[in-house]
């Protein structure tokens, strides 16, 4: 004997196939977009330690502003120091990176270095600097190489720092 429901899943069997067939093929055109690549240097590479993520974009507005004081930065992790050279294997490290503080030893070190620091196009990163006339001091020692204030816990702990100045490269993390 036959109920009403059964009859009915019968006759919407047909139906119930061909809509799950068009959404099968239609979720991942409506759902998927092409990234935009802003810029590609032929030889990126995923970190190790990285995990697959999703990136979301949000539209930017022609009158987006945004005001960040970057001063003070403070690096807890991260005193002047000594550092003992090491090799390193970051073959993704294009440039190579400095670390330095506000102190009397990260600005003898860059006034000894500036010139290498300049050959190399280092980029610099003030890890612990509390004011713009302290952080400007640091940007004469290099010779006018650009330092930008970053706090630098999370570098020092991936790369097991606990001193600074420090010089890194793709290589090598030397003093």
């Amino acid at each position: 004997m036959r109920t009403f429901l059964s009859e009915r899943s019968e006759s919407t069997m047909p139906n119930r196939s061909l809509a799950l067939s068009l959404l099968v093929l239609l979720v991942p055109m409506l759902s998927v977009g092409a990234p935009v690549v802003i810029y590609d240097s032929g030889r990126t590479t995923r970190l190790p330690d990285q995990p697959d993520t999703v990136h979301v974009q949000t539209p930017v507005t022609a009158d987006f502003a945004v005001h960040l004081e970057p001063l003070p930065v403070t690096s807890p992790k991260l005193s002047p120091g000594k550092v003992e050279a090491r090799s390193l294997d970051r073959r993704y490290l294009e440039r190579p990176v400095f670390m330095v503080g506000a102190d009397p030893l990260s600005l003898r070190w860059l006034a000894v270095h500036q010139a290498a620091l300049k050959r190399h196009q280092a980029l610099g990163l003030a890890v612990n600097v509390a004011t713009a006339a302290q952080l400007q001091q640091l940007q004469q020692a290099a010779g006018g190489l650009a330092i930008y204030p970053v706090a630098g816990d999370a570098l020092a702990r991936q790369l097991d720092l606990a001193h600074y100045p420090v010089l890194i490269t793709g290589s090598r993390i030397e003093q």
